[in-house]
């Protein structure tokens, strides 16, 4: 037979708010108390009914992580920096996977409707100017922040939709900087995804600020995509310009691993003959054949969901907030030679 919250009293001696209060880790509860009555309940096999709890305070306790891949790294870094936040307060993460427009409005309809709280949203690269998740979510009024990127139409958001990116420009400046104070001139760009307002907003930047330090740009926009193959098939080329650059900048720690795994094939050292950088600070960039030189982002995940929770225990407002990126130098950067 099920144990009741009003068994647990009984046979403590408590009224059942004082047990409620005492598993729900109430301040006004002495230590002691919670202490027996957790005993007490372990003992019994007591486990309260989230489902009614959440009926009564008209919070679910769950919210859900939209993901256009499962396998990927950016995937599994933002949804572990989510569910770790999560986890932290006691909220559950459902994880929903959404490889097309069509998957994402379904994803976003269906945890809608088994009563999510919020959605946290990492969209797939798409050419698409608008996006039916984000019409959904206006349309009811419902919590979504978008995750690293987000659909030309979320606008500045609208307090109950949202969003965290990198700041891509930031990015580009610490690496410019960085690669200046080497002694470094003459540098190449190997980009990411075209479509992508992150990648786009970085390779921007990497013109304006070669520009502003007077250095130059091998090469025009070689957006080569995200595999990096692609990127390792583009270096070769690049070395073998008149005057190849001395420093590399990438726009993923992916599409560096290519750079260097060109370089590497060529005879070309790194960072003696050229220097690389990346974005990101995965796995790659702290156990690659060469250290990666990469700029690192506090998880995206973990932003988003306390953004969320402040909003949702206050005005119910949440902000887009820009995320500000560290250099983190290792062995793949180094002095132009002499």
């Amino acid at each position: 037979m099920k144990v009741r919250l009003r068994d647990l009293a009984e046979g403590l001696g408590l009224s059942v708010m004082a047990v409620s209060k005492a598993l729900r880790d109430a301040p006004d509860i002495g230590v002691a108390t919670k202490a027996k009555v957790r005993a007490e309940a372990d003992r019994r096999g007591y486990w309260p009914n989230e489902a009614a709890r959440s009926l009564r305070v008209k919070q679910s306790g769950w919210v859900g992580m939209i993901l256009p891949d499962l396998t990927s790294e950016e995937g599994a870094v933002l949804s572990g920096g989510l569910a770790e936040a999560a986890q932290e307060s006691g909220i559950a993460v459902l994880v929903g996977l959404a490889r097309t427009a069509k998957e994402e409005a379904e994803q976003v309809r269906a945890m809608m409707g088994r009563g999510a709280e919020a959605i946290f949203l990492l969209p797939r690269i798409s050419t698409e100017h608008r996006s039916t998740a984000l019409e959904i979510a206006n349309r009811m009024g419902f919590p979504l922040l978008f995750l690293k990127r987000y659909p030309a139409d979320v606008g500045l958001g609208s307090g109950r939709v949202s969003w965290v990116v990198r700041d891509m420009k930031g990015a580009a400046d610490l690496v410019l900087d960085h690669l200046y104070d080497l002694g470094h001139r003459r540098v190449a760009y190997v980009g990411g995804h075209s479509a992508a307002r992150s990648h786009a907003l970085h390779w921007q930047a990497v013109q304006e600020g070669v520009a502003k330090r007077g250095m130059s740009l091998s090469g025009g926009a070689t957006m080569v995509g995200l595999a990096s193959e692609d990127a390792a098939r583009e270096m070769k080329k690049i070395l073998e310009k008149k005057e190849p650059p001395t420093g590399v900048i990438c726009g993923t720690d992916g599409l560096a691993s290519g750079v260097i795994r060109a370089c590497v094939q060529r005879g070309v050292l790194v960072p003696s003959s050229v220097s690389v950088t990346g974005v990101g600070d995965g796995d790659f960039a702290q156990h690659g054949v060469v250290p990666l030189t990469t700029v690192r982002f506090p998880s995206l995940g973990r932003l988003g969901f306390e953004s969320w929770k402040e909003a949702r225990g206050g005005s119910g407002e949440m902000r887009p907030q820009l995320a500000k990126g560290e250099l983190v130098v290792r062995d793949s950067t180094g002095k132009v030679a002499e």
